[in-house]
């Protein structure tokens, strides 16, 4: 049994991050474009780090998960949300990353693989705790998967994008925001019983919309217009 929810916890976390990374880059990259706007294997040595990264992630906040009352929870709602994205600008905004155009796709890559970990231990942790577990209880959490591929996808790549145009704080910011959002619907409304059924189904619509947001947000504007930005500089120095 739990040889099953391992390999079906691991599919419902890396499979988005990898299908999302593929259907994200691949306008960006060969043959969609004659030259592609990274290299191939940074972004993958990215997702590799944001797989360390995300287990690093899960650790704490499963530590932070023990705490019962309502307060102390809160608060570390707050301060993961907080933590997580700095470790993620601490590491995108080094000088040999900075006001780069490929910063923003390995941003991307590392925030999807931070969510391909984080995601895998989130559910099997939760489906090995569930007595009886049912396909509906799988079919749950890899719903609450996709919510945190989309989530730190967008998080990690609006950074990205922040240092490649040099503007960290504004991006950061924004980035913040977004977790925050996620974890103050997310958590109290739904992960922990502070509000009852059915009423906690709210939450998790409404974290829902936001993740979606943000996503569709930076692929369907941050990244395109960095790179359209970044032509039009090359252009103009020619």
């Amino acid at each position: 049994m739990v040889d099953m929810i391992t390999v079906a916890s691991a599919i419902a976390g890396f499979a988005p991050a990898l299908a999302l990374m593929f259907f994200t880059l691949n306008k960006y990259t060969f043959p969609t474009v004659k030259k592609p706007f990274f290299d191939d294997r940074k972004v993958f040595a990215f997702f590799a780090l944001g797989i360390v990264l995300g287990m690093i992630m899960f650790a704490f906040e499963s530590w932070g998960q023990t705490m019962s009352a309502v307060e102390t929870i809160l608060a570390l709602i707050v301060g993961f949300a907080v933590m997580e994205e700095l470790f993620k600008l601490i590491i995108l905004n080094f000088p040999r990353f900075q006001r780069k155009v490929d910063t923003a796709f390995y941003g991307l890559s590392l925030g999807l693989g931070i969510s391909a970990t984080f995601t895998f231990a989130t559910i099997f942790a939760s489906a090995v705790g569930v007595e009886n577990l049912q396909a509906v209880d799988m079919i749950a959490y890899s719903l609450l998967g996709i919510q945190l591929v989309l989530l730190h996808g967008a998080t990690t790549t609006l950074i990205g994008v922040g240092v490649a145009r040099g503007e960290v704080k504004g991006h950061f910011i924004e980035a913040l925001l977004i977790h925050l959002g996620y974890n103050l619907l997310m958590v109290p409304f739904f992960m922990f019983d502070i509000v009852e059924p059915p009423l906690n189904l709210i939450g998790l619509a409404a974290a829902s919309v936001v993740v979606i947001y943000a996503y569709a947000k930076i692929y369907r504007e941050s990244l395109p217009n960095l790179v359209e930005d970044s032509i039009r500089g090359l252009k103009k120095r020619k």
